[in-house]
Parts: structure tokens; C-alpha cells; sequence
């Protein structure tokens, strides 16, 4: 008795170390691909055109969105199948989906490809977008095969390794672009440097994942066609949510010019940080809801998400306040431009990114419980909404229509989600993992 009394809380501080290496190291690649971000965007925006720019971000805005569906349809069958299972079995399950996930990139890589040449040869594209089309595929392709190692190291909660392959891509990627500012076309050199350092990376990944536990890729046979079925409407549901968190984008481009594509995503660019720090703790966030669902209950899930989510909150909300009294000093000394109703637009963003940053963390209550079919008829109606307030509000306000339509979404989102969530706590569910997983 006096022995457990004794190694009891050991063990405790034990787990609540392993748990913070765990934040701190998704926390700290989080925020290494956050500086990426804001030091590619700061290159572009000081040394290219805005048309450059504002080509750049329509380019990785698509790379952003299959990426995004890539993670909707596997994570979250990946995450909870993957918890309960055996070596072997684990072994199986990833062999699987990576040999699945292979055949569909290569026939979907082909038929983009001969689309795009065919639409460069036809006179659709142009000198200018024809490569950067190109490239872009090429990009999007290495991307999805990095990020799918990348999900696997994360669901075994092997953040560290991923933390290491980052700093590589980082550098890559910074001093890549740094090179192809220099050139003619930035956005097209930006994008193969995007493709070059995703595709070494993804080699690093795969051999981290292979000396920790390797896959088996003659097993878990058709496992992509069965986890399709809930998997699509997880699916469905990331690419609606795309719609209004990256396709006002796409419709400022239509609605206004390519240089209100660059004053808005110059401007946003700066709340960024925050953002992409909420993404790192996020890629953890489903493997713990899942176990905490598994040993506790959804009331106890919700209360540790609540927590993360205030955290979040009050971090924007100082960061905001840094950001907004070095304005004129951001905008003068280190983006060396000047945007018309940058201090709106930083505003607008500020409010947008607020409720942004809590529903990021209570989705993954709905998300472990694999109430994928809400999730969708809820961001549908949100991004119908969005879309729509923000295709008026760039009418009649401009370049501000743009955050006032993502801001709108994002309300309608976190109440819907917060609604659902509540209803989440008198359900009783055995464990998070969904029907049909593979038998050890």
C-alpha cells in the first residue's frame, strides 16, 4: 500500500510531462511553419508585384484546401482505429491506407496534369498561369504525401519526429523562396520550392515512421472504401468549410482585382501566428479527445477542450493588442507597403480570428463522437451565409467584405458547434472508435 502511495504520483507527473512534451513539441513545429508562413509572405509582399502575390496565394490556397480534405478523410478513421490496436494490426491499417492513398494520387496527379496541359494548349491559360497551374499539382503532390506521414507520426504521438522533419522544411522552404524572389515569375518559383521541400521531408517522415514502427502495405485490404462512407462527409465538410475560411479569396479575385487578393491576405497574414499556433496544438487534439472519450466521458472532454480554447482566446486577444500599437511600424519597416484600410482590415481580421481560435479546439469533441453528418449540414449552412455576406459586403464595402463574410461564418460555426456539443453530454458511447475497425 505504502509503495503505491508512493509511485501513484510519480506516474501522475509522469503522464502530465509526457502530455506537455507532447503540446510543446506540436506548439513548437506549429509555430516554425507559422514563421514560414509569415517570412514567405514577407519576402513576396517586399520583393514581388501584387499581382505575384496575390497568384502565390491563390496557388497555396488550393494546395491548402486538398490538403485539408486529405486530412478530413483520413485522420480521423487513421486516429481512432489506430488507438486501440496491436502492433500487427496497427502495422495493416497504415500499410493500407498508404498503398490506397497512392493509387489515388496517381491516377487524380495524371488526370490534373493532362487537364492542365490541355488547357495551356488550348489557349486557356496563359504564360503566367499555365506554369504556375503546373508546378502547383506538382506541389499539392508532395504535399499530400509529406502530410500523410506527418498524420501517421501524429496519431502514434510522435510529435518530436515531426518537430525535427519541420526544421528541415522550414528551411527549405525560407531559403527557397528567398532565391525564387529573384526571378521573373515569383509565384511559379515560390511553388517548386513549396513541391522540392515538401517532397524531401516527406522522404525524412517515411523513415522516421519506418524505424518506429514499420507498415505493412500488403495488408488491410479496400480499407479506403471503408472508411469512405463516414469519411465522406467528414470530407464534405472541410471542403465547405474551405469555402468561406479560404474561398473569399477566390471571390475577392473575381469580384475586385488581384491586388485586393494581396491587401487582404497581407493583412491577415498578420494574425497568422496565433492561428497557426492553435493548427499545432490541434494536430494532437483528436488522439487526446479520442482517449479522453475512451477513459473518461464527453463532459470531461469538453471542460479539458473548453480550457484549450480559453487559453487560445487569450492569447489572440494579447497578440492583437502587441500587433495594433506596432502598426505603423509593421507596416513601414517590415512589410514596406502600404494598403488601403489596412487598419480596418486588421480589425475585421482580429474579430474573425477570435471565434476561429475556440471552435478549432471544440470541434474535436464532434469530431472523436464522428458526428460527421452534422458537422457538414452545419458548415454548409454557415459557408452559404458567409459567402453570401461576403460577396455583398465586397460590393458594398470592398476589400472589407472580405473578413465581415469570414467573420459571419465563423459565428454561425462555434454556435452551431458549441449547440451540438452540449447535446453531446447525455449520450452515452462505449468508445470513440467508429464500427467496422480492423480486428487485431
Amino acid at each position: 500500500m505504502g509503495a503505491d502511495a508512493k509511485t501513484a504520483p510519480v506516474t501522475e507527473r509522469g503522464r502530465k510531462f509526457a502530455m506537455a512534451r507532447m503540446l510543446g513539441s506540436a506548439v513548437t513545429s506549429q509555430a516554425l511553419l507559422s514563421a514560414a508562413s509569415f517570412a514567405v509572405g514577407l519576402l513576396l509582399i517586399r520583393h514581388a508585384s501584387d499581382l505575384q502575390y496575390g497568384y502565390f496565394i491563390l496557388a497555396s490556397g488550393a494546395v491548402l484546401l486538398i490538403v485539408s480534405l486529405q486530412n478530413s478523410f483520413l485522420n480521423p478513421p487513421l486516429v481512432n482505429r489506430i488507438t486501440p490496436l496491436e502492433r500487427p494490426a496497427r502495422s495493416e491499417l497504415v500499410g493500407g491506407l498508404y498503398r490506397d492513398q497512392n493509387r489515388v494520387l496517381q491516377i487524380g496527379g495524371a488526370i490534373a496534369f493532362v487537364s492542365a496541359a490541355g488547357l495551356w494548349l488550348g489557349g486557356v491559360l496563359d504564360l503566367h498561369t499555365g506554369p504556375l497551374i503546373v508546378v502547383t499539382i506538382a506541389a499539392a503532390l508532395a504535399t499530400l504525401q509529406r502530410n500523410f506521414f506527418r498524420m501517421v507520426l501524429l496519431a502514434h504521438r510522435r510529435p518530436q519526429d515531426v518537430l525535427l522533419t519541420d526544421v528541415c522544411y522550414v528551411a527549405l522552404l525560407v531559403l527557397g523562396v528567398y532565391l525564387a524572389i529573384r526571378l521573373p515569375m515569383p509565384a511559379v518559383g515560390a511553388m517548386i520550392v513549396t513541391g522540392i521541400a515538401a517532397a524531401v521531408t516527406g522522404v525524412l517522415l517515411a523513415r522516421a515512421l519506418w524505424r518506429h514502427e514499420s507498415w505493412d502495405v500488403r495488408g488491410a485490404r479496400g480499407i479506403l472504401r471503408e472508411v469512405a462512407p463516414l469519411a465522406a462527409w467528414s470530407t464534405a465538410g472541410a471542403a465547405i468549410h474551405w469555402a468561406f475560411s479560404q474561398g473569399y479569396m477566390y471571390l475577392a479575385a473575381g469580384t475586385l482585382d488581384l491586388t485586393a487578393v494581396a491587401a487582404i491576405a497581407a493583412t491577415r497574414l498578420l494574425l497568422m501566428p496565433v492561428n497557426l499556433v492553435s493548427s499545432g496544438i490541434g494536430t494532437l487534439m483528436l488522439p487526446l479527445t479520442a482517449g479522453w472519450l475512451h477513459h473518461h466521458s464527453a463532459g470531461y472532454a469538453l471542460r479539458r477542450l473548453c480550457a484549450f480554447a480559453f487559453f487560445l482566446a487569450c492569447t489572440l486577444l494579447c497578440y492583437f493588442a502587441l500587433l495594433w500599437l506596432v502598426r505603423d511600424w509593421i507596416f513601414t519597416v517590415v512589410l514596406q507597403k502600404q494598403f488601403a484600410h489596412r487598419d480596418a482590415l486588421m480589425l475585421m481580421w482580429g474579430l474573425a480570428f477570435l471565434p476561429m481560435v475556440v471552435r478549432d479546439q471544440l470541434l474535436y469533441l464532434l469530431v472523436a463522437r464522428q458526428r460527421f453528418h452534422q458537422l457538414t449540414s452545419l458548415a454548409f449552412f454557415g459557408a452559404v451565409i458567409s459567402l453570401a455576406a461576403g460577396y455583398v459586403g465586397m460590393l458594398q464595402l470592398g476589400v472589407l467584405g472580405a473578413p465581415l463574410g469570414v467573420l459571419v461564418g465563423e459565428l454561425i460555426n462555434l454556435t452551431g458547434i458549441v449547440v451540438l456539443s452540449l447535446r453531446q453530454l447525455g449520450v452515452r458511447q462505449a468508445s470513440p472508435v467508429g464500427r467496422g475497425e480492423i480486428a487485431a
